[in-house]
C-alpha cells in the first residue's frame, strides 16, 4: 500500500482518488474550491467533433486519427473503454446510472434548445424521446431564474422543422418572491422535488396538458441527490403518462452538482480523506534536469526526479503534506492549475514552464467562434503515455519526477470546448493515472535505489 496524495477536488481528483482507494492505496485529497461539476453538465463527453467541426460518431475508433500529444492517443483507446467502464460501475453503485458507451453518441437537449453529442449520460438527460415522439413540450416556471421556454421553443421548432409540434406550458410556484429574497434556482426546484408537496404541485398543473405522444423538456430539477433523481422521473412519468428530459444545464448545474455528490460520497465510504481550503504552493524535492542528472550529485541531498512532499498555505500557515505518489488534478487556467502572463505560461506547484508564442496574438485566432479550436485551449503541462511529466522542449522526452502525475485540465494536447472532451479526458486520465500508478512507484524505487548507490 502507498501514501498517494491528489491535488484537485474536480471529477478527475475524485475519480483518481477513488480508483486509487479501490486498489488499496491510502489516499489524500487536497481540495481548495469546488471543480467545474457545479457548473458543468455532469455528462461525460468523449469526443464530439473533429479539427474540421464535423461530428465524430464513433469516438473510440477516432483516437487513432489523433495527434500523439492527444491525451487520448497517450492512453490508447483501449484503456479509454476500459475508463468508462470503471466510471459507469462506480456510479452505478451509488445508485446513479449512467449510459452509453464510447462508440456512440447520445443527444443531450440544452438550455437553449439544441442538441450536443455525449458518451454517458444519466437517464433524466436523455434526449432520444424528443426525436421519437410527434410533440414537444417546453415547462417553465414563473420565478426561475436564467431559463427560457420560450428560447428553446423556437430553437427546437428551428431545427425540428414541421416535424415536430413544439409548445409551451408555465408551472406557477406559489413561493414568497420579491424584495427581501433571492432569486429561485433550479437547485431550489429540484430540492422542491424531492418532497412530495413540490411534484405534487408539478403533477397536478401538468395533468392534462401532457400524454404519451409527448417529450417534455424541462430545467434539470428531477432531485438534487443522484440516487434519487431515477425515482423521481418514473414517479411523475407514470403520473403524467408522458417522457421527462432535463436539459443539460444552466449554472448552478444540477446535474454536475449530482455527480459531485456522489463522488464525494464514494471517497467518504472508501476511506479517502479530503482535506478542505489546502492550495499546494510548492514541494519538496528536485527536478530532473540535464544540468542535475549530468553532474555531481550531493549523496546527502534529494534524488533528482523524486518528489517528497507538497507544501500547502491555508488558514494563514504552510503544512506539508508527502506522500509515496502524487497526482495533480488541478485543472487549467480557470481552475488556477495553469497561470498564465503576457507571453508565458506555466504549472504553479511545481513551477513547470509551458511553452507558448512570445506574442499574445499568436495565442488565438481574431475571432473566438472561428469554426476551428483556439490554439491556447491546448497548452497545458507535457507528459508521457504514463502521465509522468516531461520536458516538452527536449528530444529523448526526459522525465521531469517520476512520482508525479497530471491529468484532466491542466494536460496539453487538446481544444476541450471544441471537441467537446473536457469530461472525457477528465474521467480517463484519472484512470488511466491509476492504473500506471504501480509501474511509477516501482520506477520511482529503482531511482532512489540507484542514487543510494553513488
Amino acid at each position: 500500500m502507498a501514501k498517494v496524495l491528489v491535488v484537485g477536488a474536480g471529477i478527475s481528483g475524485l475519480l483518481a482518488a477513488c480508483f486509487a482507494a479501490d486498489k488499496g492505496h491510502d489516499v489524500k485529497v487536497l481540495a481548495y474550491g469546488q471543480g467545474a461539476l457545479t457548473v458543468a453538465g455532469g455528462i461525460i463527453d468523449l469526443y464530439g467533433y473533429d479539427e474540421q467541426g464535423n461530428l465524430v460518431t464513433d469516438p473510440l475508433q477516432h483516437i487513432a486519427t489523433l495527434p500523439k500529444t492527444h491525451p487520448y492517443a497517450l492512453m490508447g483507446a483501449q484503456r479509454v473503454e476500459e475508463s468508462l467502464e470503471a466510471f459507469k460501475k462506480l456510479t452505478a453503485s451509488q445508485g446513479y446510472h449512467y449510459y452509453g458507451d464510447g462508440h456512440h453518441q447520445q443527444r443531450v437537449p440544452t438550455a437553449i434548445g439544441s442538441f450536443k453529442p455525449s458518451c454517458l449520460i444519466p437517464q433524466t438527460i436523455d434526449g432520444s424521446a424528443a426525436f421519437d415522439r410527434p410533440k414537444i413540450v417546453v415547462v417553465g416556471f414563473n420565478l426561475l431564474k436564467d431559463y427560457y421556454p420560450k428560447l428553446i421553443a423556437k430553437n427546437l421548432h428551428h431545427f425540428f422543422g414541421k416535424l415536430k409540434e413544439v409548445t409551451i406550458e408555465e408551472i406557477t410556484l406559489q413561493w414568497p418572491t420579491g424584495r427581501g429574497y433571492r432569486d429561485v434556482s433550479a437547485l431550489d426546484l429540484a430540492r422542491d422535488l424531492e418532497t412530495s408537496v413540490g411534484q405534487l404541485n408539478f403533477i397536478n398543473q401538468l395533468k392534462g396538458k401532457v400524454g404519451p405522444d409527448c417529450a417534455v423538456i424541462i430545467p434539470p430539477i428531477l432531485g438534487e441527490r443522484p440516487e434519487l433523481s431515477a425515482a423521481i422521473q418514473q414517479k411523475l412519468e407514470q403520473e403524467l403518462n408522458t417522457k421527462l428530459i432535463e436539459v443539460s444545464a444552466i449554472p448552478p448545474s444540477v446535474t454536475g452538482l449530482r455527480l459531485d455528490l456522489l463522488l464525494h460520497r464514494a471517497c467518504e465510504q472508501k476511506h479517502v480523506t479530503v482535506i478542505d481550503k489546502a492550495q499546494a504552493i510548492g514541494f519538496t524535492g528536485l527536478k530532473a534536469t540535464a544540468e542535475n542528472l549530468s553532474g555531481k550529485r550531493d549523496p546527502y541531498g534529494p534524488v533528482p526526479g523524486i518528489c517528497k512532499s507538497l507544501i500547502t498555505g491555508g488558514y494563514g500557515r504552510e503544512r506539508e503534506y508527502a506522500a509515496d505518489a502524487f497526482i495533480i488534478a488541478t485543472g487549467g487556467v480557470f481552475g488556477s492549475g495553469l497561470v498564465s502572463s503576457m507571453g508565458q505560461m506555466y504549472e504553479p506547484i511545481f513551477d513547470l514552464r509551458v511553452p507558448v508564442p512570445h506574442e499574445q496574438k499568436d495565442w488565438s485566432h481574431q475571432y473566438l467562434f472561428c469554426g476551428k479550436p483556439q490554439p491556447f485551449a491546448s497548452y497545458g503541462v507535457a507528459v508521457n503515455k504514463h502521465l509522468q511529466p516531461i520536458d516538452p522542449e527536449d528530444p529523448d522526452e526526459h522525465v521531469i519526477f517520476h512520482n508525479v502525475q497530471f491529468v484532466g485540465r491542466s494536460l496539453r494536447g487538446y481544444d476541450f470546448c471544441f471537441e467537446k472532451s473536457g469530461n472525457g479526458v477528465a474521467v480517463t486520465t484519472a484512470y488511466h493515472a491509476v492504473c500506471e500508478l504501480e509501474r511509477n512507484l516501482k520506477e520511482s524505487a529503482d531511482v532512489m535505489a540507484r542514487a543510494a548507490r553513488y
